[in-house]
């Protein structure tokens, strides 16, 4: 990992975060843990020393100003589909990308959701008070009584369901429990677990980062665990690495990030790197969301190439764009993903950008990227830039949504793109129907 002060040129960008530092023992972890059996990013043993691939000669115009007579989506041409044999090799693991890219996006739309929730639903000064003097009163003996009396009060409507006042109560338990807690809620696949991550990291980000550090995702109580509650592999992992992120910020009163703590995340990043690159990958996506806000698109590319393993620049390009950097000027989120050289990192940023503006952020016109997709030259750069619009384009038009997924050339990856797509659409449809009834 290049050890560049990438920083110097984020602090005159003007980044202003909440800081953090990394104490000196949390970097050095109990003990080595086995790698994870299941390797969501492929390419993250690529040879750094391989020569950089140049962008596609397929790369279109982004800027197209030509309107459609018709308001409706083009269809793409369903020409025959055909695999450049040069592509094979860098595609044959498309299918478990394409999977980690879809659990990234749902993620990250359910986070923006529960972000909104909590801004809505924040307490007035006086309600406040009142659960702040709740909270001081929960202890390890008796969590589980004032549980049970929220879920009372929930029900005889004497106290609305409130995700603020939820994380706020869960952060508290964390906080008190501890690793003790958290193994005995994952032990009973309480869906409660992830909620008292973030306060079990605030008490002791050490224990919490040996507990991420010697994790085995295919331990039969954590496999157990998500299947009874719904969850995935991916998204669970982001919440443990949020979870370690928000003890450390707990930890540091610092407003701005710094080379120093910059330095001690890269370190961190490194040691999972020789663990499991996936769970590197996972602290890149929720460390670079912190630092992206009101960057040039220079200033996130250098932060992006920092990192010199494709799977961190792929972690990193992809939670720029979809951390709604570029929603003012989607464009140019396609733009900066057409920027990056490196297979991996461009096409993960291809996908999250194009998903942008299928979605027609900003009043951007998805029709014109409809356009462009068609002329396109196929191929894997295509194919994730499919794999977005099509994402993007789920919740307006799911029919058409299907057509653009169909238009994927690699057998593989169109295979379980459009069977992530139609698991949605049937999961959307259900919800509308459960509200309606």
């Amino acid at each position: 990992m290049k050890q560049r002060r990438i920083l110097l040129l984020l602090s005159l960008a003007g980044v202003v975060v909440i800081g953090f530092f990394l104490l000196a023992d949390f970097l050095s972890p109990n003990q080595p843990a086995d790698d994870l059996a299941r390797e969501v990013s492929p390419n993250g043993n690529e040879n750094s020393s391989r020569p950089k691939a140049r962008v596609s000669s397929g790369r279109p115009g982004i800027a197209q100003t030509n309107e459609l007579a018709s308001g409706r989506i083009p269809k793409p041409d369903l020409a025959t589909h055909q695999r450049d044999e040069e592509e094979e090799e860098e595609e044959e693991l498309a299918q478990e990308r394409a999977e980690a890219e879809e659990e990234a996006r749902e993620q990250a739309e359910e986070d923006k959701e529960d972000e909104e929730d909590e801004e809505k639903e924040a307490l007035d000064p006086e309600e406040e008070e009142a659960l702040n003097e709740f909270l001081t009163q929960v202890t390890p003996e008796n969590w589980r009584q004032a549980r049970a009396g929220l879920l009372s009060a929930y029900k005889d409507g004497t106290l609305p369901r409130n995700p603020y006042v939820e994380d706020k109560f869960w952060s508290k338990v964390g906080e008190i429990g501890g690793k003790e807690l958290a193994e005995e809620l994952l032990s009973n696949s309480d869906p409660a677990f992830s909620k008292v991550l973030k306060g079990w990291g605030k008490n002791n980000p050490q224990e919490l980062f040996d507990y991420l550090w010697n994790l085995e995702i295919n331990d039969p109580k954590i496999q157990t665990y998500l299947e009874k509650t719904n969850n995935r592999e991916f998204p669970f992992m982001d919440e443990l690495s949020n979870s370690l992120i928000e003890g450390i910020l707990h930890a540091d009163s610092s407003k701005i990030i710094t080379d120093s703590h910059v330095d001690q995340i890269s370190k961190t990043i490194d040691l999972l790197m020789k663990s499991d690159p996936y769970k590197a990958d996972s602290l890149m996506r929720e460390f670079s969301k912190r630092i992206v806000t009101d960057q040039t698109p220079q200033a996130l590319k250098d932060w992006v190439t920092h990192y010199e393993k494709p799977n961190l620049q792929a972690a990193a390009a992809g939670k720029v764009i979809e951390s709604g950097t570029f929603d003012k000027d989607p464009l140019a989120a396609a733009e900066f993903a057409w920027s990056l050289e490196k297979d991996q990192p461009r096409r993960t940023a291809l996908s999250a950008a194009y998903a942008k503006l299928a979605g027609g952020v900003n009043g951007h016109d998805p029709n014109l990227t409809a356009n462009q997709l068609i002329e396109m030259d196929k191929g894997a750069d295509r194919d994730f830039a499919l794999n977005g619009f099509a994402h993007g384009l789920m919740h307006k038009d799911p029919e058409a949504a299907l057509e653009w997924a169909n238009e994927i050339s690699d057998e593989g990856f169109r295979k379980v793109v459009t069977k992530n797509i139609s698991r949605r659409i049937k999961k959307e449809r259900r919800n509308v129907q459960a509200v309606e009834e």
